[in-house]
């Protein structure tokens, strides 16, 4: 069963990715968190590494729906593959506790902002 509901949980996270552009931070963290027990750190760096696979899918199909706007992609891969790498030293430094709580501020404030 574990495997089945972490599978449906790639597939979910999978989906969402492919609809909205969203699935590692706003879907896997929390229900990896909160579901399957593992700790806030290590959720995140597992999110980070699915990345790759998920956004490789999508973004293969979105290559042939000629849907990728390669100036956007090259400014700002560059600069949030920097920042990715200052983010997840930065969040080592940080309790769980309040990773987690900002984390969740982040996600409220985002929801607000999308619903208006």
């Amino acid at each position: 069963m574990h495997l089945l509901a972490l599978a449906l949980l790639g597939l979910v996270a999978g989906f969402a990715s492919g609809c909205f552009g969203i699935g590692g931070g706003s879907i896997l963290v929390p229900i990896l968190i909160l579901s399957f027990a593992v700790p806030y750190h290590t959720a995140v760096g597992t999110s980070l590494a699915l990345i790759l696979p998920i956004a490789l899918a999508g973004s293969l199909t979105n290559f042939t729906l000629k849907q990728i706007d390669w100036n956007l992609f090259a400014v700002i891969a560059l600069s949030g593959a920097a920042g990715a790498a200052l983010g997840s030293l930065f969040i080592q430094a940080i309790p769980a506790v309040y990773a987690k709580r900002a984390f969740a501020v982040f996600l409220l404030y985002a929801a607000y902002r999308l619903w208006r």
